[in-house]
């Protein structure tokens, strides 16, 4: 059967047509940018903030901002449909100014571990990758079953200190998803008890905690983000070993994690 020359051409216009369908998108955090390509929306993204530099492609997309402040303007020049923020990180005065401008807000948790999966269900149940985000979050699942646990010991469980930042002094608390980490490895945060993401701490209470290891995020830099604690009596006497990390791998709650983990059972094993 011949088709006729109009409809060739409307059959030729329909994957354009689908693809100008999809959402236009913006991420208010890096880990949210990582996790849109991870669920197969990657190309609904039209604007993300400052380090979102995973996968390759998000490096290339506009800025709308930092995690913090947003540019408004370049904003709605983007005229995205949905901004993906992060709840418990992303400021809610910030967002709700975002909203303010008829822009629909998506609340993304990632508090633990199963949120990473549960994650890319859902955007990809809202920015129409449905199947792709399923296939991610069980294929995290299935890679999170297999990662070796450290072995129970007699002894109770190591403690760690995990630290963001030297100055000032950054850490992780209690709401955040390294404490998972922590635990599938056999460690407890010497500040899981703060109520928070993150906070500033002091180096006293750090030397009073003598956490067995002290783990630094380190970037592809000369500066060796563990200078403060190699004079101290924690690495003199033996009681701590020091550690760097690339913080992406272990900090951002995205599928990555699992090499993250990976890399912090190696150390108790």
């Amino acid at each position: 059967m011949r088709l006729l020359p109009g409809i060739i051409l409307l059959l030729s216009l329909l994957p354009l047509a689908s693809l100008a369908d999809r959402p236009r998108v913006i991420s208010l955090a890096p880990h949210l940018t990582e996790l849109t390509f991870a669920a197969g929306a990657g190309e609904t993204l039209v604007g993300v903030v400052d380090w979102s530099d995973y996968p390759p492609e998000a490096a290339e997309l506009p800025l709308v901002g930092d995690a913090f402040r947003y540019d408004l303007e370049t904003i709605l020049g983007l005229d995205p449909d949905f901004a993906l923020a992060w709840r418990g990180g992303s400021p809610p005065a910030a967002v709700e100014r975002i909203e303010s401008l008829g822009i629909d807000i998506l609340w993304v948790e990632t508090r633990s571990l199963d949120d990473i999966a549960r994650a890319m269900e859902y955007l990809g149940q809202r920015l129409d990758s449905e199947e792709t985000g399923t296939r991610a979050a069980q294929a995290f699942r299935n890679r999170l079953q297999i990662v070796s646990r450290a072995p129970d010991t007699d002894h109770g469980r190591r403690t760690v200190f995990y630290q963001v930042s030297a100055r000032p002094l950054y850490t992780l608390g209690g709401r955040h998803v390294i404490n998972e980490v922590f635990d599938h490895c056999g460690l407890e945060n010497i500040f899981a008890g703060l109520d928070t993401e993150a906070a500033v701490v002091d180096v006293e209470a750090v030397l009073a905690a003598e956490p067995d290891l002290i783990i630094a995020g380190h970037e592809n830099n000369d500066n060796d983000p563990l200078a403060r604690w190699r004079d101290t009596r924690l690495v003199g006497e033996g009681v701590t070993e020091l550690h760097r990390v690339d913080p992406a791998l272990l900090v951002r709650p995205t599928p990555r994690i699992i090499e993250g983990i990976e890399f912090v059972c190696s150390l108790v094993h």
